[in-house]
């Protein structure tokens, strides 16, 4: 009997959590292949077997498993984790061109993407196609992680690797033996809070309503532990799973498993088709505009262009994400240095926005410029036209400035700064969307 395709609503379903940024991306070791489709963790494994045969004088059971042959390269008299970490370094050196399944993920608006491979490939596959910036980072195991998830401008990929990542001169941090399996499990759900992943990615993950995972073997034990320590599913509505290389043929037990531990829905497409086809939808969905071109409607942010202050603006940005495609409204921003914007366009974006946030702090009320610009916003305020202003950073004279003449969220006493960051913009996002609520439909 012929597998069916995917439905086309689990297909429109995944696309738009992917467009609102809600959906994550998985990439496990059978994601990065080489040009004959063998993948390359398959490939360093018998590389690193190959020597330990040639030193041995025995073959190792199981060539293909990376940990195994690593453990057993590490238990030869007189190896060296250095030697080990070279071997890996030199391989990646000689495998240089990403996957098809890289180059097409990497053409996806993925807000986040986790990926087990220790090389750069995916992020070469950014590059080559040009499409999005991705912004990474990578765990380091027994380590105080660094939290550069927040930092991620809008609109911006932002990759971690789980397992480490590939460095010129080797720190013992990639996840390659057994022991680094139980050590990284050990790590990251350990007592000491400063292993665990970054509380912005943490955070991120439980805001993600789907994932979607690409190039595992779901026969794999330490996949089940995996999925145990990292809470992926905990709060997820969706978790797509695409099985592949072994588990293509999975028992029924393991299926069983996955669909009730972790509530996954196995798609049957080969991992590059739905990828494509998730992409021709998101393509298709972007390129025709939700409204005709004269009713097109904006969302205008007025702020200081201070790294703080846009800080708070992309994070507010980004828990408006639904509301603004829902009411169709198009973003833009303008500050007084932005670069070639006349006073003639900043009037012009003014007047024709929808909806006016004014981002409140000492930088912003000190320009002239830009209270100025502010006046004229709050000149626009209607029964058509949204203007509200957030107190991002504590100041004197907001109250004096507002006068009561445009609403001030969290409130005019209390700035955004002193609150919890991402609690705090989600609070006054929605406290915004019950305004962009009453706007009428266009």
């Amino acid at each position: 009997m012929p597998i069916q395709p995917t439905q086309s609503a689990d297909l429109d379903q995944l696309a738009l959590l992917i467009e609102h940024e809600k959906c994550a991306l998985v990439l496990g070791p059978l994601a990065s292949c080489d040009a004959q489709g063998r993948p390359l963790r398959h490939l360093l494994a018998r590389e690193i077997a190959a020597d330990f045969q040639q030193k041995m004088g025995f073959a190792l059971p199981e060539p293909d498993n990376l940990a195994l042959s690593a453990t057993a390269y590490l238990q030869r008299p007189n190896s060296s984790r250095t030697a080990l970490e070279i071997i890996v370094r030199d391989f990646y050196k000689r495998h240089t061109e990403p996957s098809a399944i890289l180059k097409e993920a990497s053409k996806l608006p993925f807000r986040l993407i986790f990926t087990a491979a220790h090389d750069e490939l995916l992020q070469k596959a950014f590059l080559q196609t040009r499409r999005r910036q991705a912004c990474t980072d990578f765990y380091r195991f027994a380590k105080t992680q660094s939290d550069h998830y927040e930092n991620t401008p809008e609109g911006q990929t932002f990759l971690f690797q789980l397992f480490g990542r590939v460095a010129d001169k080797p720190d013992g941090s990639l996840v390659l033996t057994v022991g680094d399996q139980l050590a990284f499990i050990d790590s990251i759900q350990g007592p000491g809070k400063e292993t665990h992943l970054p509380a912005g990615l943490r955070r991120a993950m439980l805001e993600c309503e789907a994932f979607l995972f690409v190039g595992f073997d779901y026969e794999n034990w330490y996949l089940k532990v995996l999925f145990h320590i990292l809470h992926f599913s905990d709060k997820a509505r969706l978790v797509f799973g695409l099985p592949e290389g072994r588990s293509a043929q999975m028992q029924a037990g393991t299926e069983e498993f996955f669909r009730h531990q972790y509530k996954f829905s196995f798609l049957p497409d080969h991992p590059l088709t739905l990828l494509e086809n998730l992409r021709q939808r998101i393509d298709s969905s972007q390129n025709t505009p939700a409204t005709p071109p004269e009713n097109e409607r904006s969302l205008l942010f007025l702020h200081h262009p201070n790294d703080k202050d846009e800080a708070i603006r992309q994070r507010i940005s980004r828990q408006l994400a639904n509301v603004k495609r829902t009411h169709g409204l198009r973003q833009t921003s303008i500050h007084d240095f932005e670069s070639g914007e006349t006073s003639q366009i900043q009037a012009r974006k003014i007047a024709e926005a929808s909806a006016i946030i004014l981002l409140l702090s000492a930088d912003f009320l000190a320009d002239d410029a830009l209270v100025e610009l502010a006046e004229r916003a709050i000149s626009q305020s209607s029964e058509t036209v949204i203007v509200a202003a957030v107190y991002a950073r504590e100041t004197a004279g907001v109250a004096d400035f507002l006068q009561n003449r445009i609403p001030v969220f969290p409130a005019k006493a209390i700035p955004l700064s002193r609150l919890d960051e991402d609690s705090g913009a989600k609070k006054v996002a929605e406290m915004l969307e019950s305004l962009i609520q009453i706007l009428p439909k266009p």
